[in-house]
Protein backbone atom coordinates (compact mmCIF):
# COMPACT_ATOMS: atom_id res chain seq x y z
CA UNK A 1 0.00 0.00 0.00
CA UNK A 2 2.32 2.26 0.66
CA UNK A 3 4.48 2.07 -2.60
CA UNK A 4 1.06 3.27 -4.18
CA UNK A 5 1.11 6.32 -2.43
CA UNK A 6 4.77 6.66 -3.21
CA UNK A 7 3.87 6.38 -7.03
CA UNK A 8 0.99 8.44 -6.71
CA UNK A 9 2.69 11.40 -4.89
CA UNK A 10 5.90 11.08 -7.40
CA UNK A 11 3.23 11.40 -10.40
CA UNK A 12 1.31 14.62 -8.64
CA UNK A 13 4.60 16.32 -8.34
CA UNK A 14 5.52 15.57 -12.07
CA UNK A 15 1.99 16.82 -13.22
CA UNK A 16 2.58 20.33 -10.87
CA UNK A 17 5.96 20.49 -12.78
CA UNK A 18 5.04 19.80 -16.01
CA UNK A 19 2.49 22.62 -16.00
CA UNK A 20 4.50 25.17 -13.51
CA UNK A 21 6.60 24.65 -17.05
CA UNK A 22 3.87 25.23 -19.74
CA UNK A 23 2.91 27.97 -17.99
CA UNK A 24 6.42 29.34 -17.96
CA UNK A 25 6.52 28.82 -21.62
CA UNK A 26 3.33 30.37 -22.43
CA UNK A 27 4.69 33.30 -20.58
CA UNK A 28 7.65 33.66 -22.22
CA UNK A 29 5.88 32.93 -25.74
CA UNK A 30 3.64 35.81 -24.73
CA UNK A 31 6.58 38.45 -24.06
CA UNK A 32 8.43 39.00 -27.15
CA UNK A 33 11.56 40.21 -26.94
CA UNK A 34 11.47 40.50 -23.05
CA UNK A 35 14.90 40.41 -21.87
CA UNK A 36 16.65 39.96 -25.35
CA UNK A 37 19.16 42.54 -26.54
CA UNK A 38 19.76 43.03 -30.22
CA UNK A 39 23.36 41.54 -31.21
CA UNK A 40 25.01 44.27 -32.45
CA UNK A 41 23.55 46.30 -29.07
CA UNK A 42 26.69 46.29 -27.17
CA UNK A 43 29.21 46.71 -30.04
CA UNK A 44 31.01 50.17 -30.50
CA UNK A 45 30.87 51.58 -34.16
CA UNK A 46 32.71 49.72 -36.53
CA UNK A 47 33.22 46.45 -34.24
CA UNK A 48 32.34 43.15 -35.75
CA UNK A 49 29.76 41.18 -34.57
CA UNK A 50 31.13 38.12 -35.74
CA UNK A 51 34.39 36.39 -37.75
CA UNK A 52 35.23 33.30 -39.00
CA UNK A 53 39.26 32.13 -39.97
CA UNK A 54 39.85 29.73 -42.67
CA UNK A 55 36.75 30.51 -44.59
CA UNK A 56 35.69 28.66 -47.72
CA UNK A 57 32.10 29.89 -48.71
CA UNK A 58 30.48 27.95 -52.34
CA UNK A 59 27.80 30.45 -54.13
CA UNK A 60 25.26 28.00 -56.16
CA UNK A 61 22.69 29.69 -58.99
CA UNK A 62 18.96 28.29 -58.70
CA UNK A 63 19.22 24.98 -60.32
CA UNK A 64 21.43 24.37 -57.31
CA UNK A 65 25.16 23.81 -59.14
CA UNK A 66 27.67 26.00 -57.96
CA UNK A 67 29.04 29.59 -59.72
CA UNK A 68 31.83 30.88 -57.79
CA UNK A 69 33.78 29.99 -54.33
CA UNK A 70 35.26 32.54 -52.02
CA UNK A 71 38.21 31.53 -50.20
CA UNK A 72 39.48 33.84 -47.02
CA UNK A 73 42.25 34.00 -44.78
CA UNK A 74 39.70 35.77 -41.67
CA UNK A 75 36.09 37.54 -42.72
CA UNK A 76 34.64 39.87 -40.40
CA UNK A 77 31.24 41.03 -40.09
CA UNK A 78 29.66 44.43 -39.28
CA UNK A 79 26.32 44.43 -38.39
CA UNK A 80 25.90 48.42 -38.30
CA UNK A 81 25.75 48.14 -42.34
CA UNK A 82 25.60 44.37 -43.11
CA UNK A 83 28.71 44.86 -44.86
CA UNK A 84 31.30 41.90 -44.58
CA UNK A 85 35.22 42.32 -44.55
CA UNK A 86 37.82 39.51 -46.37
CA UNK A 87 41.80 38.84 -45.37
CA UNK A 88 43.21 37.38 -48.37
CA UNK A 89 40.59 36.79 -50.52
CA UNK A 90 40.22 34.47 -53.43
CA UNK A 91 37.24 34.41 -55.98
CA UNK A 92 37.09 31.16 -58.43
CA UNK A 93 34.57 30.94 -60.92
CA UNK A 94 32.72 27.56 -61.07
CA UNK A 95 31.04 28.05 -64.38
CA UNK A 96 31.96 24.54 -66.72
CA UNK A 97 30.49 26.58 -69.59
CA UNK A 98 32.99 29.80 -69.59
CA UNK A 99 36.52 30.07 -68.65
CA UNK A 100 37.76 29.62 -65.26
CA UNK A 101 38.38 33.20 -63.57
CA UNK A 102 40.59 33.70 -60.20
CA UNK A 103 40.49 37.06 -58.31
CA UNK A 104 43.31 37.22 -55.51
CA UNK A 105 43.60 40.78 -53.37
CA UNK A 106 44.94 41.22 -49.89
CA UNK A 107 41.61 42.70 -48.78
CA UNK A 108 37.98 42.50 -49.78
CA UNK A 109 34.51 43.87 -48.48
CA UNK A 110 30.88 42.42 -49.71
CA UNK A 111 28.31 44.90 -49.84
CA UNK A 112 24.77 44.68 -50.93
CA UNK A 113 24.26 41.55 -49.72
CA UNK A 114 27.26 40.19 -51.40
CA UNK A 115 26.21 41.66 -55.03
CA UNK A 116 29.56 43.21 -54.87
CA UNK A 117 32.65 42.62 -53.48
CA UNK A 118 35.29 45.61 -53.37
CA UNK A 119 38.74 44.31 -53.10
CA UNK A 120 41.84 46.08 -52.91
CA UNK A 121 45.86 45.31 -52.67
CA UNK A 122 47.11 43.74 -55.53
CA UNK A 123 44.56 42.61 -57.40
CA UNK A 124 44.70 39.91 -59.66
CA UNK A 125 42.60 38.49 -62.07
CA UNK A 126 43.47 35.25 -63.92
CA UNK A 127 41.50 34.12 -66.79
CA UNK A 128 42.42 30.30 -67.74
CA UNK A 129 43.67 29.97 -71.26
CA UNK A 130 40.95 28.22 -73.54
CA UNK A 131 41.36 26.32 -76.89
CA UNK A 132 39.76 30.15 -78.40
CA UNK A 133 42.49 32.19 -75.94
CA UNK A 134 45.53 32.71 -74.19
CA UNK A 135 45.95 32.79 -70.41
CA UNK A 136 44.97 36.39 -69.52
CA UNK A 137 46.56 38.35 -66.21
CA UNK A 138 44.78 41.75 -65.05
CA UNK A 139 46.94 43.13 -62.32
CA UNK A 140 45.58 46.40 -60.47
CA UNK A 141 45.03 48.14 -56.75
CA UNK A 142 41.11 48.60 -56.82
CA UNK A 143 38.49 46.37 -58.80
CA UNK A 144 35.02 46.01 -57.87
CA UNK A 145 33.30 42.24 -58.71
CA UNK A 146 29.70 41.45 -59.47
CA UNK A 147 29.97 37.72 -58.83
CA UNK A 148 26.26 37.46 -60.62
CA UNK A 149 26.58 39.77 -63.50
CA UNK A 150 29.79 38.13 -64.59
CA UNK A 151 31.29 41.85 -64.23
CA UNK A 152 34.93 43.58 -62.90
CA UNK A 153 35.10 47.14 -62.92
CA UNK A 154 37.84 49.38 -61.63
CA UNK A 155 38.79 52.69 -62.06
CA UNK A 156 42.52 52.66 -61.75
CA UNK A 157 45.34 51.64 -63.95
CA UNK A 158 45.39 47.89 -64.76
CA UNK A 159 48.07 45.93 -66.23
CA UNK A 160 47.25 43.28 -68.74
CA UNK A 161 49.28 40.35 -69.67
CA UNK A 162 48.54 37.70 -72.09
CA UNK A 163 51.02 34.51 -71.87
Amino acid sequence: MRGRRIDRLAAGVSLVLLAALGLFTYHLSQSPGAGLERADAGLAPGEPDYFVERLALLSMNDRGEPTYRLEARQLRHFPQDDSTEFDAPVMVSLDPARPRITVVADRGRLIEGGGEAHLSGNVVVTRAATDRGAKMVAETEYAIVYPDRDLIVTDRPVTLVQE
